[in-house]
């Protein structure tokens, strides 16, 4: 999946799965920057963090559904996937007032057709992938995110971050923000480039 390449637009998403990592501090650079941005919640994360939660949500930002225990869909059954899309949904719903439907991003990216229709059948007709990785989550310096992510900037782009503390992402934030600034684009949640 990417945006439209007809307008200036970029998404910045951040994935929430492990830790409380730097979630503050991204929210932080988001909001001193005046920039919505979606986050990817599992519920178990939900479930761990839930001033987190309700601070993402009060703070204006988009949340999507990204399972229950960040698991493979590929490898469970419709019952299976069924449960860990309607457990996050309402663990994010009970905190947020909202429902993360139609919004979901495949943990480790894996998916398959059948995935595809259970995740449908479930209401959830967005399957969200990314453009770019920042492969902070690899272990990347927070010069080599920033580099990496603006060398791939381009109109449509959606931007996969990590919110937890094995990841650089949040201290390479401000610096892709501003670089993208500079470059002509405008960053926002996902809903804003499609």
């Amino acid at each position: 999946m990417r945006g439209v390449a007809d307008r200036n637009t970029v998404a910045l998403t951040f994935d929430a799965g492990s830790d409380r990592g730097f979630t503050a501090d991204i929210l932080d650079t988001l909001a001193a920057n005046g920039i919505a941005a979606s986050f990817g919640l599992t519920g178990a994360w939900v479930e761990a963090n839930p001033d987190l939660v309700a601070r993402i949500a009060d703070e204006g930002h988009h949340i999507f559904n990204h399972s229950w225990s960040h698991a493979d869909f590929t490898t469970l059954t419709t019952e299976q996937r069924w449960d860990q899309l309607d457990r996050t949904d309402a663990a994010i719903s009970a905190i947020t007032g909202s429902t993360t439907k139609p919004w979901f991003r495949p943990p480790f990216g894996a998916y398959d057709a059948s995935v595809n229709t259970d995740l449908y059948a479930r209401g959830y007709t967005y399957n969200l992938y990314w453009t770019v990785d920042s492969l902070g989550w690899n272990g990347l310096s927070a010069a080599a995110i920033t580099e990496r992510c603006l060398s791939r900037a381009e109109a449509g782009a959606i931007y996969l971050f990590h919110v937890g503390s094995a990841s650089q992402d949040a201290a390479a934030l401000q610096d892709i923000i501003d670089g993208l600034a500079a470059a002509g684009f405008v960053a926002g949640p996902v809903a804003g480039v499609l």
